[in-house]
């Protein structure tokens, strides 16, 4: 009778531990996807960049070689420049990924000289890691796209021998395998001051060059 008794009180203790387990269960998982959704809005995306070496090796306005007179008259501005980006996730636990293809514009004196994609849309940054990127723009325009202003300032430039360029970034972030992730827009600013390298492989010193938020609404032309 007694061992009965207990058997009964046993089978009891379990049903109701399994009817406590339900419940606790269900506030668990709820308390998860809160922290999910929490973490998704008040976490803000976050990368740092940085310019971590550039060569300026032309840097100059020429005269035209093709199509004649009037165009020997028109002069070219002819521009090469190389920078390594440096691209890291400060956060060590969650990923980043490129909702929009994160890309590089050359500027000089508000005129925009090339544009590159630095990454795709897509691309995935682990947390933590520091990502590398050799970006480089060369090529010639027509000199009057620069306009007046800037051709006047490249002149005082060249006259010091240091030449101020900038590189813009832009694109799009979001925390990586997070559904209802915040997104989040980049448009930063390294602002490089650079002197023209000597001809051949010779090696330029460079001050690493930290790349700061500037306002998203600033269009070059």
């Amino acid at each position: 009778m007694d061992r009965c008794c207990d058997r009964l009180c046993y089978y009891e203790t379990q049903q109701n531990i399994k009817w406590w387990l339900v419940p606790l269960a269900i506030l668990l998982l709820l308390l998860a996807v809160a922290a999910v959704v929490i973490i998704s809005f008040v976490v803000v995306p976050k990368l740092k960049t940085n310019v971590a070496d550039a060569r300026l090796d032309t840097f100059a306005f020429t005269a035209g070689t093709q199509g004649g007179e009037a165009a020997a008259r028109t002069p070219l501005f002819r521009y090469n420049i190389s920078v390594a980006l440096a691209i890291v996730n400060p956060n060590r636990a969650m990923g980043i990924e490129h909702t929009k293809p994160l890309v590089g514009t050359f500027v000089f004196h508000d005129r925009r000289l090339h544009n590159l994609t630095v990454v795709e849309a897509g691309h995935k940054h682990r947390p933590g890691k520091t990502e590398e990127h050799l970006l480089h723009a060369g090529g010639e325009i027509p000199g009057f796209l620069l306009g007046a202003a800037a051709a006047e300032d490249l002149k005082k430039q060249d006259a010091i021998g240091l030449f101020k360029v900038e590189v813009r970034l832009s694109g799009e972030i979001t925390h990586q395998r997070i559904a209802i992730a915040k997104k989040r827009k980049l448009s930063l600013s390294c602002p490089l001051e650079l002197q023209l390298a000597p001809p051949g492989p010779e090696v330029v010193v460079f001050h690493e060059v930290d790349c700061k938020p500037v306002k998203q609404d600033k269009m070059y032309f």
